[in-house]
């Protein structure tokens, strides 16, 4: 990596050391693109026998129009008549800028690694994007200093997206930057766009009927009793809801018909004599066309907990996908949903498939391998439907004869916080690690 230094001058010169010049076959004095983020100038190249091999010069005006953080190692990197210092990645965290600051020590985990990634990182939300200047406000992250600092800077090569804008009142806001960024930079933006529950059953219903519950969108009260009525039990989920809230479970119990729900992690149940009462339940908290109704997966339970899990995955410096690490989720005790934010815990999918399945140790390993194969091939389909993922968190039900189901694929903020909850350090890091290479692969570097 270089050290970038100013040259006190404003003549657009970049100097560099003679016996490296960047591995150019070309001659000093010549007119070259440099180029940082979105933004490039055009300069004279120099060669000097004053200039270490692992330092570069450059005008003082072209490091400030390029906005160009001379306080982090770059990487340079040319392409025919074109330099390109970086990587610049951008990490869209939050909507609004007092969410970023509030959650500024979380961030650190994606530059544990810098040594190895290099460039400028920044972290910042929607509310910090000015589209009319072309700049950013949000935290630049210090290598020397180990902090993050409040900059105004230029839009960044290649942004990942770990925002969260379903179910806010952003949500436009966010489709409308986002718009704007991928426009300025192509397909170096990833984690996005988002795809609703109802999407990704559609997208994979072709491919994937034998691993999928039965799925129907709600448009009103009588699909779901037509659901009930072939199944038995259904559930109703929020078409783009996350950590388990606003889920119903609908049991059909001979003439009476419950629903069972969560409220601030509470278990609560109604149970209706016919289905008139019940559709006046469901008119009053449900929207038509919002929410999902899904045929109930055969989940084992133990000790009163349903255990789904969780296949957390990422794509490394080529580009390719690679799984991180399989968790099993114990729902609390009593409660529909397997969430952990809803008081349930986690643990190595391993343990769990010994302990609660009674596998033995090859048949543990080829489970995982199974899981892994109808992960990855379900991302596949995914982005051939022209979502741009880097990570994710895939959500699979196994019923006691170890048969499949893809219940989710979290791709908004797909948190490997899992991982450390089931004492995987090493885990969580290399994802976030994984994160920063792919940006860095994305951004050319």
């Amino acid at each position: 990596m270089y050290v970038i230094k100013p040259y006190l001058k404003t003549d657009n010169k970049l100097i560099v050391a003679k016996s490296a010049m960047l591995g150019r076959s070309g001659q000093s004095k010549e007119n070259v693109q440099i180029q940082f983020g979105i933004m490039s100038l055009y300069v004279t190249l120099y060669d000097s026998d004053l200039v270490e091999e692992n330092e570069v010069y450059l005008s003082s005006n072209v490091i400030k129009q390029l906005g160009i953080q001379i306080s982090c190692p770059y990487d340079l990197v040319v392409y025919e008549n074109k330099i390109m210092v970086g990587p610049f990645i951008g990490i869209l965290s939050e909507l609004t800028n007092k969410k970023v600051a509030e959650m500024l020590p979380t961030y650190n985990s994606f530059v544990k690694g810098y040594r190895y990634i290099g460039g400028a990182i920044a972290v910042f939300s929607i509310e910090g994007i000015n589209k009319e200047k072309g700049t950013i406000q949000g935290f630049l992250y210090h290598p020397k200093k180990k902090i993050w600092q409040w900059k105004t800077f230029p839009f960044p090569g290649v942004v990942m997206s770990i925002t969260e804008p379903s179910l806010t009142s952003s949500w436009k806001a966010f489709h409308e930057q986002m718009r704007n960024i991928e426009l300025l930079l192509g397909g170096k933006v990833f984690n996005y766009p988002h795809f609703s529950k109802w999407e990704m059953y559609q997208m994979l219903l072709p491919q994937f009927k034998h691993q999928l519950p039965e799925t129907t969108l709600y448009k009103d009260v009588h699909n779901i009793h037509e659901m009930l009525q072939k199944h038995g039990s259904v559930y109703i989920k929020p078409l783009n809801g996350r950590l388990g809230k606003r889920i119903y479970n609908i049991v059909k119990d001979g003439p009476h018909i419950r629903i069972k729900f969560d409220v601030n992690h509470k278990s609560h149940e109604e149970v209706f004599t016919n289905e008139m009462e019940s559709s006046r339940f469901f008119e009053k908290h449900l929207v038509r066309n919002a929410f999902l109704i899904q045929q109930t997966i055969p989940l084992k339970t133990y000790e009163q907990s349903v255990i789904d899990f969780r296949v957390m995955g990422a794509k490394n410096q080529k580009g390719q996908w690679q799984n991180l690490g399989i968790y099993s989720r114990y729902g609390a005790r009593g409660q529909i949903v397997s969430n952990i934010t809803a008081g349930g815990h986690t643990e190595l999918a391993g343990k769990t498939l010994k302990e609660v399945w009674h596998l033995r140790e090859k048949e543990v390993q080829r489970l995982e391998k199974e899981m892994e194969h109808v992960v990855l091939a379900a991302i596949q389909t995914i982005e051939g439907n022209g979502y741009h993922l880097g990570n994710i968190g895939v959500d699979i039900g196994l019923d006691d004869q170890c048969n499949i189901s893809i219940i989710e694929i979290n791709h908004q903020n797909p948190d490997p916080y899992i991982a450390l909850m089931a004492e995987d350090r090493k885990a969580f890091y290399n994802c976030r690690f994984q994160n920063m290479r792919y940006a860095r692969y994305l951004g050319g570097f």
